[in-house]
């Protein structure tokens, strides 16, 4: 009896130390919850509604992911996403090629990055302040310019990026889908195999150490908020194609949910650890408890509460990993 309590106790600290695992068995968990109250969950229109969805919060994700393992954060992204969105729109509005109003929108992504790193590396503000600051002047900008009202009609073959599907074995695989893969898989090389990738986790983990390793702090750093402002300024276009039109009061509230996914799929808060994979699985779960709780019927405001929950649990989780590596 006592083997197998020591057994089961070294098996229960294995999965909690394996980040990955925090969000997996929620899913598994998930999945029989939301399929035996409502069939529709499991139905393939449904799901690929959900991966679509989980797409947008992903791409976003991504960047988040890199930069909190650097050590830092960013509140700006939902700004961003709705002024870079707008900022495409208009281009195209005005003749316009798609791909260069895309490579444009961007742009502002980039330039937002560039003044949050600058005001966190170089002026050594708080991430908090800097990035909120941005978030007002971005908000700002796009409302008072388009004065609330959104960019409309867009191009029918830029609302396709958003809006169509990619028949694969007859099975339809939205293209915002292959696009947050294509980009998931990239960064999971970078972050992983190269020395850049090794660079963000010695930051996060010990930005002293670092330093006196000869490691170039704040420009790991820098370079990971242009990266979040870049890829939040690239789903913001996704989602103006998505939608067929590019608002300005879209991405309210955005960028909790982007940090909730990286929290929930093991990126610690704390700096220094987590994948690409857990931004994935994040997301995915995130989706899934907004998609299945709305088939479900459950009022809005409790699926506040309920993602307030899971958010503090997987928090929670984290420090328990940090303990146990003391």
């Amino acid at each position: 009896m006592e083997k197998r309590r020591s057994f089961l106790g070294a098996l229960g600290r294995k999965i909690i130390q394996v980040r990955e695992m925090g969000v997996i068995l929620p899913i598994v968990l998930a999945t029989i919850l939301f399929a035996s109250q409502n069939s529709v969950f499991l139905g393939q229109e449904n799901l690929i509604n959900m991966l679509r969805t989980a797409s947008f919060t992903f791409i976003t994700a991504i960047g988040m992911a890199f930069l909190i393992i650097s050590g830092g954060w960013d509140l700006s992204v939902g700004a961003v996403y709705a002024f870079a969105g707008v900022a495409c729109g208009l281009l195209m509005s005005v003749g316009v090629p798609i791909p260069v109003a895309i490579l444009g929108g961007c742009m502002f992504g980039f330039l937002f990055g560039i003044i949050n790193g600058f005001f966190v590396q170089s002026v050594g503000l708080p991430p908090f302040v800097a990035t909120m600051s941005s978030m007002y002047m971005a908000r700002g900008l796009v409302t008072g310019f388009q004065k609330g009202n959104p960019v409309y009609p867009l191009p029918d073959a830029f609302n396709a990026i958003g809006q169509e599907n990619l028949m694969l074995f007859g099975i339809p695989i939205p293209y915002v889908l292959i696009v947050a893969l294509a980009f998931g898989l990239i960064a999971s090389f970078v972050l992983k195999k190269t020395s850049y990738g090794r660079m963000i986790f010695a930051v996060g983990g010990n930005a002293e150490t670092s330093r006196l390793a000869g490691i170039p702090v704040r420009f790991v750093r820098f370079s990971a908020y242009v990266l979040t402002g870049m890829l939040a300024a690239l789903t913001g276009i996704l989602m103006a194609a998505r939608m067929g039109s590019a608002q300005p009061n879209t991405g309210s509230g955005f960028e909790m949910q982007v940090i909730a996914a990286c929290v929930i799929g093991g990126v610690s808060l704390n700096g220094g650890a987590g994948s690409v994979l857990g931004a994935l699985l994040g997301s995915v779960f995130m989706t899934m408890i907004a998609n299945g709780m709305t088939l479900t019927r459950v009022s809005p405001y409790w699926q506040q509460l309920v993602m307030g929950l899971v958010l503090l649990l997987a928090c929670s989780l984290d420090q328990a990993r940090m303990r146990m590596k003391k």
